[in-house]
């Protein structure tokens, strides 16, 4: 999640992305109704209202949790504020309740509907938040939107993967990027940053991402093999045994394998 120079390359799409957006698909970023959160003006549709009453419930469990999702969106807004021809380029909406509920999978509440035995907590994270905005039955959500949120909530810890991705997608990444502790960026006032962490403070944040992923590597370890998740539960859970990558054993495994089906067959190497 903490990766640099995704910066100044997002703040370079945003530019440039504003003027290409054909005009039926900027219609539902404009005009929506305002308020302000820790002194950061942010959108406030019935939608990303529901998102924050969803996301209230990790509270008493988690707090921490909540504030990394309030930190998250707010940062994100508060780069928006600061840059006319980034805010005009970005849903808005979309950003919000992308960045809202970005971590539904690490909600550690008994029969969370968030938490499968097998998925990686991205991805459950994101079909939760397709699910949710399903729900509501709004015809300016079609499935380029849904795509666009699912994308950057599943991607939030593979920046490599965001090339050629769209400027909503990078920017819900780059909002979770922004909400760890770490240099701040010129993107953000510090006046805004101030402000934020005023309001939801950062001050268990690791602690509380070290618990939570080691309750995903002993909770759901088909979910974490293969992943990041895989440290710590090698380092934590017991009997979690040794770290694993799938794609490798299975390669590793099948060379032995065509070597024996195909013993007259010849390779020639070249690294």
């Amino acid at each position: 999640m903490k990766f640099s120079g995704l910066v100044s390359c997002l703040a370079v799409a945003g530019a440039a992305t504003a003027g290409r957006i054909p005009t039926q698909q900027r219609s539902h970023k404009h005009a929506l109704p305002t308020t302000k959160i820790a002194n950061i003006e942010v959108v406030d549709t019935p939608l990303v209202r529901d998102a924050l009453e969803l996301i209230k419930a990790f509270i008493p469990l988690q707090p921490y949790l909540y504030n990394h999702l309030m930190r998250s969106w707010l940062f994100g807004a508060a780069a928006f504020n600061n840059n006319a021809t980034l805010k005009a380029a970005v849903d808005l909406e979309l950003h919000a309740v992308g960045t809202l509920l970005h971590d539904l999978g690490w909600d550690m509440r008994p029969n969370s509907p968030w938490h499968s035995e097998n998925l990686p907590f991205e991805v459950d994270s994101a079909l939760g938040a397709v699910a949710f905005v399903k729900d509501h039955n709004l015809s300016t959500w079609d499935e380029n939107r849904l795509e666009r949120m699912h994308d950057g909530i599943t991607l939030q810890g593979m920046t490599s993967y965001l090339n050629g991705k769209n400027i909503d997608t990078n920017w819900i990444v780059q909002s979770v990027i922004f909400e760890f502790p770490g240099p701040r960026s010129p993107l953000i006032r510090d006046a805004d940053y101030d402000s934020i962490l005023a309001e939801f403070p950062n001050d268990t944040v690791f602690r509380g991402t070290n618990e939570t992923f080691t309750w995903l590597a002993l909770t759901k370890p088909e979910g974490a093999r293969g992943t990041f998740i895989d440290y710590f539960g090698v380092s934590y859970v017991p009997g979690y045994g040794p770290q694993t990558n799938t794609a490798f054993e299975l390669i590793t495994a099948g060379v032995a394998a065509e070597i024996a089906q195909y013993p007259n067959s010849t390779f020639q190497s070249h690294i």
